[in-house]
């Protein structure tokens, strides 16, 4: 035998009744075990990862938010289940009870009821936690204890979960561009993302703070560990705007086994936000084309930061490519006769009336270039590796090299039926950077590879 025990140390360990025929239980002992079996379970939960595991999505009416059935894990380890669809109003209650264990002890006070108060214009954090609440009588042994209140003898103690909003802080730029009113939810979610300070992880890799996210930012007593990130929304005082489930919303995140400055780099948590990024910017998307507005958007007014690889839909009548500008000079045209096709079909006017289909030209606005068709292969492998890639800012200097560059996927333009979309990303790492020499003569010619 080759190994020995050189130690131990029960301090602080887990505490179970140690149950035996004629010993006495008292209520002390059910609460340490109970205690000690919910400790063990928030550790597994904690070893799972924090965030969403399915469902909490989160929509709204003018006046009311409604989260869907579905299941989380707070950074504590415990978990957070909304059995059915809750639709709150929107007022913060409070006095509520937040108790995190289960005991069993003596109690003389009652839990009381929770009073509401009108929640402020503003925008907020929307979270869900665990929460109990006592109900029910519970039968009591002869004679009864006369120190206990009738508000205490409750049989059961239910879990349920909390709905909070948490105010963020008003902003009027993040990483250097000016918040408006047309972008204040795009960028609103990259102050979520830690765009500001991210920034600053390749100038001082060695002391970057890895609690780079605004939410790292928010009041602790506020933000606590029991609470899962649903939603970002604004509050005008009469309606709800600029609801955004991306900016806070995470799958969930593996812990982070490196505590040090390296943790941004290296940990799950990275992925996950760039993951969310990219939906983002996609739903962001979905909903102005269903507003009936997407030919008339330009990204540099609706959107502060573009993502690295990103999916457009672009204006079609019937099965073809329409575009509302026609701007698109003839040498965009390239020697790939699916690209071909696609911008000659570009070159048709589109239909009057509500458009969900974007107009690249309109859209970019001298934001990216057009670089030919190529496969779904590398789109998809571009987006994967797009995760930790930096946003693109849109206040771009129309004097330099676009910082984007778009494409017609082969596959998509090759079929009569589908629904035609395009593909931008930023230079990638193996394709150069956009610091280098380059003068701006037009879009390249032939297919990018």
């Amino acid at each position: 035998m080759s190994s020995q025990t050189i130690g131990s140390d029960f301090t602080g360990g887990a505490l179970l009744p140690n149950y035996v025929n004629g010993r006495l239980l008292v209520a002390e002992d059910l609460a340490t075990g109970q205690a000690s079996l919910l400790t063990r379970d928030a550790r597994i939960g904690q070893a799972a990862g924090t965030g969403i595991v399915h469902g909490l999505w989160v929509t709204s009416a003018a006046t009311t938010l409604t989260i869907a059935t579905g299941v989380g894990i707070s950074p504590s380890g415990q978990p957070v289940v909304a059995p059915k669809t809750i639709t709150l109003p929107l007022a913060l209650a409070t006095n509520t009870t937040t108790a995190n264990t289960v005991t069993f002890s003596r109690c003389s006070g009652s839990t009381g009821g929770g009073s509401t108060t009108s929640v402020a214009s503003g925008v907020y954090l929307l979270t869900a936690r665990p929460v109990q609440q006592r109900q029910g009588q519970a039968p009591l042994a002869p004679p009864p204890d006369s120190t206990m209140s009738p508000g205490c003898a409750a049989r059961w103690t239910a879990e349920g979960v909390e709905i909070r909003a948490i105010a963020l802080p008003a902003l009027t730029a993040v990483a250097g561009v000016a918040a408006t009113s047309q972008n204040l939810r795009n960028l609103t979610a990259h102050w979520c993302f830690g765009t500001e300070q991210l920034v600053n992880l390749p100038v001082y890799p060695f002391s970057f703070d890895p609690a780079y996210s605004g939410f790292d930012r928010l009041d602790p007593a506020d933000l606590t560990d029991l609470d899962v990130p649903l939603a970002v929304f604004r509050w005008t005082g009469q309606s709800v705007v600029d609801l955004d489930n991306w900016s806070a919303r995470r799958r969930i995140t593996t812990p982070d086994p490196v505590p040090s400055e390296w943790s941004a780099a290296v940990a799950d948590r990275r992925d996950a936000d760039g993951q969310a990024r990219f939906l983002q910017f996609q739903d962001q998307i979905d909903q102005i084309a269903a507003g009936g507005t997407a030919d008339r958007t330009m990204a540099a007014n609706t959107f502060g930061f573009l993502p690295p690889v990103g999916f457009l839909p672009v204006r079609y009548q019937g099965g073809e490519i329409t575009s509302t500008t026609a701007s698109d000079p003839a040498s965009d045209l390239t020697s790939d006769p699916a690209s071909a096709k696609a911008l000659a079909l570009a070159k048709t006017a589109a239909a009057a009336g509500p458009a969900s289909e974007f107009d690249p030209w309109f859209f970019f606005n001298g934001l990216a270039w057009f670089g030919g068709t190529i496969n779904w292969s590398v789109a998809d492998f571009a987006l994967r590796q797009s995760w930790q890639l930096p946003p693109v800012p849109t206040t771009f200097n129309s004097e330099g090299r676009p910082p984007l560059t778009w494409y017609w996927i082969r596959e998509n333009v090759n079929s009569p039926t589908a629904r035609w979309y395009l593909v931008f990303m930023t230079d990638l790492p193996w394709q150069g950077n956009n610091d280098s020499t380059f003068t701006a003569t037009g879009p390249p010619k032939g297919e990018a590879t």
